[in-house]
């Protein structure tokens, strides 16, 4: 009896033992399951913090492996626009800065103008006085980064004549015979007055040689400002450059075939055209081109028109059409448009016009007129 009780005792204490022992390794798994827990939260805190969440957040833009941000390129005019866009592709951005709806000779930049400029890589504009604004500018862009860039640079230009200088009242025929003179024989004074004064014709670009030398410097500007692009750049060049002295031979060709060599403007903006191709342009002067001239200002130019015998007036496009319409029933003549491609409309370049096709047109009307 004395055994049986102290075998069951032993099996109690042994029992109890037992249960001891299982909360003791229940508690140590317990707290090593814990521990295991948190430091695996612990690592991925860690692996978090130095792959993604502790790493500032960055504009794919500004990322060592995308494309870098396109140089930001501003144009004075339309045709050193066109002439951009064509050599550059899409490889920059490409504003114009004179809107296409105003008179660039009279146009003036507003300070939010100015503001957005300072955001350029690079400033293009045509040079030789088309630019009254252009001392302001310069002004304004010293403190940034943008490069002028001259258009006209090394360029025959061609100096207004003194007896070009007549008042509105005067009415008179002028003959245009511009002298030429290299951008380099100017003095310093006329460097540094040209486009207050207007020493010499802005409209370089209506002379298909002296656009394809502009666009030489336009992609010689871009490759400055964008290296890496250097063969497509030229390679678009070449192609504008062919498309140009493809331009220059039709003219050459029309002028051979002309029965005569004189043209008669309103206004004497193709002066660059005239002496490329030995022809004469004969402007005349007076007429206000902002409004309709005065009856008496009209009478003298049907006067002039009947004197010598003269078939067709070049008007240009901004010209008002009411004008042109009168001066052709009074004088039984026929008007013509010429386009200096200072700017085309919206609706323009919708349409598909450029500066190829639009001088391509004048081209047409040239032909017409000079009897080709």
């Amino acid at each position: 009896m004395r055994n049986f009780w102290a075998t069951t005792m032993n099996n109690e204490r042994k029992q109890e033992k037992g249960v001891e022992w299982q909360k003791r390794t229940f508690g140590r798994l317990k707290k090593k399951s814990f521990w295991s827990v948190f430091l695996f939260c612990l690592t991925g805190l860690f692996i978090l913090t130095i792959f993604g969440c502790g790493q500032p957040k960055v504009s794919p833009t500004l990322t060592g492996t995308s494309t870098p941000p396109k140089p930001i390129v501003y144009t004075s005019i339309y045709p050193l626009y066109d002439f951009t866009h064509q050599i550059s592709s899409d490889k920059v951005i490409i504003r114009q800065f004179v809107p296409s709806n105003a008179e660039p000779h009279d146009w003036e930049p507003t300070a939010k103008d100015l503001m957005e400029l300072q955001k350029a890589d690079l400033l293009i504009y045509n040079g030789a006085g088309m630019e009254p604004w252009l001392d302001k500018v310069s002004a304004t862009l010293k403190e940034t980064n943008c490069i002028l860039v001259d258009a006209s640079r090394g360029i025959n230009l061609l100096k207004w004549a003194a007896e070009e200088k007549t008042t509105k009242k005067e009415a008179q025929e002028t003959s245009y015979e511009p002298k030429a003179m290299a951008l380099e024989d100017k003095s310093e004074d006329e460097h540094e007055h040209e486009h207050e004064h207007g020493l010499y014709d802005p409209h370089v670009w209506l002379d298909p040689v002296r656009a394809k030398q502009q666009a030489a410097n336009i992609k010689e500007a871009l490759v400055k400002i964008s290296p890496e692009n250097k063969e497509t750049f030229t390679s678009n060049y070449r192609h504008l450059a062919a498309a140009l002295d493809e331009l220059d031979g039709q003219f050459k060709a029309m002028v051979k075939k002309a029965g005569h060599k004189e043209f008669v403007v309103v206004n004497p903006a193709f002066a660059y055209l005239a002496d490329r191709y030995h022809l004469k342009q004969v402007a005349i002067l007076g007429l206000c081109t902002e409004g309709e001239p005065s009856p008496g200002e009209m009478q003298k130019l049907v006067d002039f028109a009947r004197q010598r015998q003269i078939k067709y007036i070049f008007f240009e496009e901004t010209y008002s059409p009411k004008v042109a319409q009168t001066l052709a029933q009074e004088a039984k003549i026929q008007t013509l448009t010429l386009n200096a491609v200072h700017g085309l409309t919206v609706k323009d370049k919708e349409s598909g016009k450029d500066y190829l096709k639009v001088m391509k047109q004048n081209l047409k009307n040239l032909k017409l007129a000079l009897e080709a």
